[in-house]
């Protein structure tokens, strides 16, 4: 999100922000490896993994940024009576940034 003088400018100022604050989502057959949550604002925004094939169980903003960022499985909730549209998305990225990828464990027998 982003404001300029006119409609383009603002959009790439908000592309050049965007490029700058990517973040990676560790994946685990498609959806998150553990449960997480975060907050900003008056946001509360609970998102859980879930079988594979289950599909996208989310609706609103969190819906669009984690098929945008690829995950074919979760389901979410918003916790909070918000409807401010622009906190719930950065309450559901703030969410995402706290996966960290899963370390896999060598069995030294095998």
């Amino acid at each position: 999100m982003a404001k300029g003088l006119d409609v383009s400018q603002a959009i790439e100022k908000a592309t050049r922000d965007a490029k700058k604050n990517i973040i990676e989502i560790p994946l685990v057959k498609g959806t998150i490896p553990f449960e997480v949550s975060a907050k900003f604002g008056p946001s509360k925004v609970l998102l859980k993994p879930q079988m594979e094939g289950r599909g996208l169980v989310a609706g609103g903003t969190v819906r669009v940024i984690c098929s945008l960022a690829g995950i074919q499985d979760i389901s979410s909730k918003i916790l909070s009576t918000t409807t401010n549209k622009l906190n719930n998305a950065r309450a559901t990225m703030s969410a995402l940034s706290k996966l960290k990828a899963v370390k896999k464990t060598l069995n030294p027998e095998n």
